[in-house]
């Protein structure tokens, strides 16, 4: 089984864990003695058990990711794997809430904020680590402006009307403690805009990545403005009532489970599909791929030059001359030693690089005779000192 399939089981696996670990709570008897209460659901223990395994999966998979990636974004890596794992282990504390129906004890309710307070924290700093790692510098990255964005919002709740406030807190209290679920709300949001900027400057073949890391970090930002927006207008209604606001938790740690699976499969010897089996190799293909690698394609934009010329002018499926040959083989040899000696994200080699080549193209005497691929030295360049 190649390492794609191995990785691609795991996701699943974990997916059908999920499903089977919440399906199973269902056949535990109802607890009488609360299954009247209004603000009872029969759902509530399943859901967030789906969801914790879920987001536990997710860390375990950003820390297997870790192998693959340079020793300085290391911990860059780890907080966004604990990040999952601590969302993940304090949603534990949802299910025993809803089970023994824990919500009216002031403390069992507020130990149910942990979660995303301290998952949105920590997801955060992940991802303001890699923003000053790959020089995507913005305000979202200054911790005293998000400090100050936050204690503004939080002066500015006491302001807004709300019908109730909890029955063991008085209004100051109530208002204290609204700090807490403001928090994640914008840690979540900072962190996917911080996620969306990354997106748009690494390359191609980290775009499926971040695209998919934004959007989970974009959808727990909403779930946790809905239960803001709960915290205001009450939970007697029908949104919290069916447990339908677990939704966009779920789908928030689905969509980092699939970005911790894309950052995962990153360099991976994964075949090309293509309409015809028997159609030959391309050239510009292939440097279009090893250009994607590069997690910033400014530094590696010079060497395309002549390839873009190649491409306005001539139909690169054709023969190529010689000098074409030496144009794509010379852009492939300054991005191969970019990726081996400067790329900020990935560790690479030579031999590994050009395998994922060979394994991703099914490149074979035959169908890369147009290519510059037969020129390519049998020992892989080096940087001389």
């Amino acid at each position: 089984m190649s390492n794609i399939s191995k990785l691609r089981l795991t996701v699943i696996l974990i997916i059908i864990a999920s499903l089977c670990i919440g399906s199973i709570w269902l056949l535990l008897p109802a607890p009488a003695d609360f299954t009247g209460d209004q603000f009872y659901s029969p759902l509530g223990t399943p859901t967030t058990i789906v969801d914790l395994v879920l987001a536990i999966g997710g860390g375990i998979l950003f820390l297997r990711a870790l192998r693959n990636f340079k020793e300085h974004l290391k911990p860059a890596w780890r907080l966004a794997a604990t990040a999952q794992i601590s969302l993940g282990m304090l949603t534990v504390l949802f299910p025993i809430i809803e089970y023994y129906y824990l919500w009216p004890n002031v403390w069992w309710n507020m130990s149910s904020y942990l979660a995303f307070l301290v998952g949105s924290i920590f997801m955060y700093f992940a991802m303001r680590r890699f923003c000053r790692i790959l020089d995507v510098n913005n305000w979202v990255t200054t911790v005293s402006l998000i400090g100050g964005v936050i204690l503004l919002g939080w002066a500015l709740h006491a302001f807004i009307p709300h019908p109730q406030t909890w029955d063991q807190f008085t209004e100051r209290q109530y208002d204290a403690f609204e700090l807490i679920p403001l928090i994640p709300i914008i840690c979540y949001a900072a962190a996917a805009y911080m996620a969306f900027r990354i997106r748009v400057k690494v390359g191609a073949e980290y775009h499926r990545a971040f695209t998919w890391l934004t959007i989970g970090l974009a959808t727990q930002a909403v779930a946790c403005i809905a239960i803001g927006v709960l915290e205001l207008v009450g939970y007697d209604n029908w949104y919290f009532n069916s447990r339908v606001y677990e939704l966009p938790n779920i789908l928030g740690d689905i969509a980092i489970l699939g970005a911790a699976y894309y950052f995962n499969a990153i360099g991976m010897a994964l075949p090309q599909r293509r309409k015809d089996a028997g159609q030959s190799a391309n050239s510009v293909d292939i440097i279009l791929y090893v250009a994607g690698l590069a997690s910033d394609a400014s530094k590696i934009d010079p060497y395309l030059d002549k390839v873009r010329i190649i491409t306005a002018s001539h139909n690169t499926s054709e023969q190529l001359n010689d000098e074409m040959r030496k144009a794509f083989l010379d852009a492939y040899t300054h991005i191969e030693d970019y990726l081996i000696h400067d790329e900020r994200l990935r560790n690479f080699d030579a031999i590994t690089l050009r395998a994922t080549v060979v394994s991703r193209f099914n490149l074979t005497p035959d169908n890369s005779a147009n290519t510059f691929w037969p020129r390519l030295d049998t020992k892989p360049h080096t940087r001389s000192s």
